[in-house]
């Protein structure tokens, strides 16, 4: 960690005092060089185009991918990055290894590649969820979102292609997955969490369904302690909202500086959005895979809002 980054370090801990130690070291590790910032601008993609190991992943449906695409990308649909539908299995579950590794070669990501993952339409949840996957690979270091998506990318003057992808040349380079378990939450982390006041469990569905009006996997409610934060709260035409706005949400919901975080949702996707502003603002934040259809499923107990 260089000097300057000390230094920042020491003036936030005297701003934020004792408490907020944890996140303030984490908030100042994601700044060390060599790690890819989470979020950048089409400015700061087009400087990357030059690149020879950038491998740019457009989210989003094969019409949208041909109707308008970020020159040189590669389309990725959640079916490519998740497990097989399967009747009374859970949806939209992170795959095994071989079967990532397939997938990474196909779209032609090796352990030198830079990537950057572009949204499709204004919701974002899908590339959340492409990230979140990328991440648990062991490729967060080398992985940003572009903010704004290809809304941002057309309004900001860029080209955009039509059509299909181009064809991908067979990459010969390294690729060696190293599963990163930390970032995501089984429904043991989730059950010790509701008896723990230093992990904020954060619901991302809307507040209907948190509510129990509904989305029950079978049963209505939402995880005991768990506190809501809308994922339609956290970006607006696709653009995330500023770290402030985003941390005073947060903090309204009753989210502590210094606090752990696990977001849920329905299956496992919304909750990837919130996981990505958690860990923007520097939070330890997991995502539980299961989600409310697993929890909901099961014999956990559920909570509904007072009346």
């Amino acid at each position: 960690m260089s000097s300057s980054t000390l230094r920042r370090l020491a003036l936030a801990i005297c701003v934020a005092g004792v408490a907020n130690l944890a996140s303030v070291a984490r908030v100042a590790h994601a700044q060390t060089a060599g790690s890819a910032p989470l979020l950048i601008t089409p400015t700061q993609l087009d400087s990357l185009r030059a690149q020879r190991e950038l491998v740019v992943l457009q989210v989003g449906s094969p019409a949208q991918f041909t109707s308008g695409h970020v020159p040189g990308a590669r389309p990725v649909a959640l079916s490519d990055v998740s497990t097989p539908r399967v009747a009374g299995a859970l949806t939209l579950e992170l795959p095994d290894t071989p079967a990532l590794e397939q997938w990474a070669r196909s779209v032609g990501i090796t352990n030198h590649s830079r990537i950057v993952v572009v949204p499709g339409t204004d919701t974002l949840q899908s590339a959340t969820r492409v990230f979140l996957t990328l991440a648990f690979m062991g490729f967060a270091d080398r992985t940003s979102l572009l903010n704004g998506g290809v809304r941002a990318w057309k309004d900001a003057g860029k080209p955009l292609d039509t059509g299909e992808a181009a064809a991908i040349a067979a990459t010969t380079g390294p690729l060696r997955i190293v599963r990163d378990s930390s970032i995501v939450a089984v429904m043991a982390d989730v059950d010790v969490a509701t008896r723990e006041s230093s992990t904020a469990i954060v619901d991302a569905r809307l507040p209907q369904f948190y509510a129990g009006q509904g989305g029950g996997y079978p049963r209505p409610g939402h995880i005991p302690t768990a506190v809501n934060v809308p994922l339609s709260l956290v970006s607006e035409n696709g653009l995330f909202k500023s770290n402030e706005e985003l941390r005073a949400l947060f903090a309204h919901a009753g989210v502590k500086p210094g606090d752990s975080v696990i977001t849920y949702c329905h299956i496992g996707q919304q909750a990837t959005l919130l996981w990505f502003v958690a860990r923007q603002l520097g939070y330890n934040a997991r995502m539980y895979d299961g989600s409310f259809q697993e929890w909901s499923g099961s014999d956990k107990p559920l909570a509904l809002p007072p009346a």
